[in-house]
């Protein structure tokens, strides 16, 4: 596999934009659905449907808020690796560096 800083952190990016916009689009979902108020009626048919659909959608967007706070963490986390990536490159590219100045003075 070959990687480098900039593939990290061009993973860093579209990780995070990724969980932005899926986090906006749940707040979207979220507004809509509680606007939607409770068409199912009050008789015993209705409020038996109605918990189990406030169970149902409270689950899913607890799942999905969570989905797009982990893509957006993952990004901070790949971003890291893009720096200590770099950071690891630089020191080996000096080293290399080093080394052949070395064997060319012997």
């Amino acid at each position: 596999m070959q990687a480098s800083h900039a593939d990290f952190r061009s993973a860093d990016t579209g990780l995070t934009s990724v969980g932005a916009d899926h986090s906006a689009e749940v707040r979207v979902l979220r507004a809509y659905l509680e606007g939607e108020g409770d068409p199912w009626g009050d008789d015993e048919l209705g409020s038996t449907v109605g918990a189990a659909y406030r169970a149902v959608t409270r689950q899913a967007l607890e799942a999905c808020e969570s989905l797009a706070r982990r893509h957006t963490t993952a990004g901070g986390d790949v971003g890291t690796m893009s720096v200590n990536y770099r950071s690891a490159e630089r020191r080996g590219e000096e080293e290399a560096d080093r080394i052949t100045r070395a064997v060319r003075r012997v």
